[in-house]
């Protein structure tokens, strides 16, 4: 899937916030600084080498599930869209069929910490991430 960056040229707090909630309405995440310039996304907060696989957005927010064919690894990882900035409940969760669930639960302003799991091509993962109020995630299917 191919990512699309956002400039903002605004520094305001206000447009800063509008930059997220622009880039979570066209399938990516992202945080807009002070000084406008785009710095995480998905992709940055799990590492290099990991691209998103597939992503499912809930009420407030984005799940995505990532993948590294080098590391053979799967990341997820949730974005908020609604209180950015805000310390809320949110969480993301990957599991490799047969091979258990990692979940990470957190209160933070932005996105949770990536959770990994080993998942050699082929495996079937599935992965979830919401907050307090609503969810959302997929089922198992093939990775890499």
């Amino acid at each position: 899937m191919e990512m699309k960056i956002m400039s903002v040229r605004k520094t305001t707090i206000g447009a800063s916030i509008a930059a997220v909630l622009s880039a979570a309405a066209l399938g990516t995440a992202a945080t807009a600084s002070a000084s406008g310039q785009i710095v995480e996304t998905p992709a940055i907060v799990c590492g290099p080498g990991y691209q998103v696989e597939r992503q499912a957005s809930f009420s407030g927010g984005v799940a995505y599930l990532l993948y590294n064919a080098g590391k053979q690894n799967a990341c997820a990882v949730a974005f908020k869209t609604k209180n950015v900035g805000t310390r809320t409940l949110v969480w993301s969760a990957v599991d490799v069929k047969g091979a258990g669930v990692v979940k990470n639960e957190e209160i933070t302003p932005l996105h949770t910490v990536p959770v990994y799991h080993a998942a050699p091509a082929g495996s079937w993962v599935k992965f979830s991430g919401g907050t307090k109020s609503a969810d959302s995630g997929g089922g198992y299917e093939q990775i890499g």
